[in-house]
């Protein structure tokens, strides 16, 4: 894993023509703070962010009350839209700038049933010759581009292998607002037992909808970002 400080980031480290070759690649873009190695009394909390209105609100709302956030997560597909690219870097300076230790973890594939070789999802729908599976209601580009990637990564994060070492689970945040659509996908999650995870919706317990996040985001004086999608258009 490469260690960079806020001095060193710029729009390059989220192109993927700078992606580097190894398998699953991680970026980390802070040092975990060193007395938050860690308190032993509680789970370590570890946020999914998608660069969207909703996760961000959530972050916002947590780290400015205080509440832990002990890593967050950039999946990146390769394929965002370049707004989405300029917000993330920009969004990761304020929290590194509130030592929220963030990652930009990555899927790197191996083999390929198709030519040419893909390093994006983009570049995957277009050498299968398809759409991303969410153009047919299913969710297959999210776990293959996303989950897995940080799952990947949370694997080798030292406060999540003790926590599992000591039987416990890793607190994962996921920020699903209180709008229908977002309600629906929370239904087909809701009771999920996870042998390695507890899955925290905080929009939900707080009753936020998204008009709420926008306004949580411009309260902070940060711009609200576009919707996030991971196939540019």
């Amino acid at each position: 894993m490469t260690l960079l400080r806020p001095a060193r980031i710029d729009a390059r480290e989220t192109d993927p023509a700078h992606h580097p070759a190894d398998s699953d690649s991680a970026i980390v873009l802070a040092a975990p703070r060193q007395g938050q190695l860690f308190e032993a009394s509680r789970s370590p909390v570890l946020a999914a962010w998608g660069a969207g209105v909703d996760s961000t609100a959530m972050l916002i709302e947590m780290v400015e009350t205080h509440q832990p956030v002990d890593a967050v997560l950039f999946a990146d597909t390769g394929s965002e839209h370049p707004e989405t690219y300029l917000f993330a870097v920009n969004f990761m300076r304020w929290l590194m700038a509130r030592e929220i230790p963030c990652a930009v973890v990555r899927y790197q594939p191996r083999d390929f049933k198709n030519w040419p070789p893909y390093r994006t999802l983009e570049e995957n729908c277009l050498t299968n010759g398809t759409l991303p599976s969410k153009a047919f209601g299913f969710g297959a580009c999210s776990m293959k581009w996303k989950i897995a990637p940080q799952n990947r990564w949370t694997q080798n994060w030292e406060p999540a292998r003790r926590v599992w070492a000591a039987g416990g689970k890793v607190v994962k945040l996921i920020g699903y607002d209180c709008s229908p659509a977002d309600s629906r996908r929370y239904a087909e999650r809701e009771g999920y037992d996870d042998p390695r995870y507890v899955y925290r919706y905080p929009l939900r317990e707080w009753g936020w909808t998204r008009e709420r996040c926008a306004e949580r985001i411009r309260e902070a004086g940060l711009p609200v970002p576009r919707k996030s999608a991971c196939f540019r258009r």
